[in-house]
């Protein structure tokens, strides 16, 4: 038995495939654009990948 607090091994794999699955719902595929996007990322000093996206996203179009 594990200790209270400490996950078991398989315990840690469910939990890392749950993390894995739901993170891939959120990916987007910009193929050879990666250093485009990077650069924008970089000159707007976003520090994550979603501030990026929304960042374009407010430039679509309008409901």
């Amino acid at each position: 038995l594990a200790s209270s607090g400490v996950l078991s091994f398989l315990e840690k794999k469910k939990r890392k495939q749950s993390l894995d699955r739901r993170r891939g719902k959120t990916r987007i595929y910009v193929g050879n654009h990666i250093d485009r996007w990077l650069t924008l990322k970089e000159k707007l000093d976003f520090r994550n990948d979603a501030e990026v996206a929304g960042f374009l996203l407010d430039f679509g179009p309008r409901r």
